[in-house]
């Protein structure tokens, strides 16, 4: 599909999926969610509740991610560390499984094939040593770190990864800074192709991808509209309206939540 057909199938409004939660008087601080409405959330009281479980942690809290591993487990990462394992592994009846270093300065986490990607900001890069000096780091489900994209190169390729999705079966795309540029990352080979970005959306928070077309959101200068790129012919087309802090979840499409519930954006 092109970029030019895309063009014709805009919608003159997106599609938006709102899916409310029971939170009673509690409050969502992180939730994940995949286009066919699968959902894992983490309330302010400790209460993890998906479709099909709800359980209780007793964890203090701190710049919490929660994201499911499979149907037998999840993981809780805490953004920020002085060194100390952040993640924790528990099973669905809340039992802890183990914990690991995934590192400081942590700006997104995403599961795909069976591997743990975590991303970070500038301070988690420069600042104290470990996984988050990648800049990007793979895990397996046992904790152990097996690719790191800064340590692999000659350079320094991520100084700050401003967000990353799904793309395909296989791989990943991310968004980074230094040189404002789009990376694939096969999560197989662990190999690496970057793609020179066009400045129409310089410093874009929210990423997504449908075939070989690529979707953004919330660039330095428009905080609000989507950019969608055609790698192949570098063309950009600017449109849309919607707040920021989105996620993209792959497949072309975005996820944001409050307190009370999350909202799938299929802005084609």
């Amino acid at each position: 599909m092109t970029t030019l057909s895309l063009f014709h199938d805009i919608r003159l409004k997106m599609i938006e999926h709102i899916v409310q939660i029971d939170t009673g008087l509690h409050k969502i601080i992180d939730l994940d969610a995949d286009e066919q409405g699968n959902y894992i959330a983490l309330f302010n009281n400790g209460a993890i509740v998906t479709k099909e479980h709800r359980l209780q942690i007793n964890m203090a809290f701190s710049f919490p991610f929660i994201r499911k591993l499979n149907s037998n487990k999840f993981l809780i990462v805490y953004g920020r560390t002085d060194g100390n394992n952040n993640a924790y592994m528990y099973d669905f009846s809340g039992q802890l499984i183990k914990s690991f270093l995934v590192g400081d300065g942590i700006q997104d986490i995403i599961i795909h094939r069976n591997k743990i990607i975590a991303t970070y900001f500038d301070e988690g890069v420069y600042g104290i040593e470990g996984p988050n000096n990648d800049g990007l780091a793979v895990f397996n489900f046992n904790g152990i770190q097996e690719f790191g994209v800064n340590s692999s190169a000659a350079d320094l390729i991520i100084s700050d990864c401003y967000c990353i999705c799904k793309h395909g079966a296989d791989q990943v795309l991310l968004y980074s800074y230094t040189g404002l540029n789009i990376f694939e990352l096969n999560l197989d080979t662990f190999k690496l192709e970057c793609f020179e970005a066009p400045d129409n959306f310089s410093g874009a928070s929210a990423i997504s991808s449908i075939e070989e077309n690529i979707l953004l959101h919330s660039s330095y200068h428009d905080k609000r509209s989507f950019f969608l790129w055609d790698k192949k012919t570098n063309e950009v087309i600017k449109f849309g309206d919607y707040s920021p802090k989105l996620t993209g979840i792959g497949n072309g499409k975005f996820l944001s939540f409050g307190e009370k519930g999350y909202t799938i954006i299929d802005p084609l």
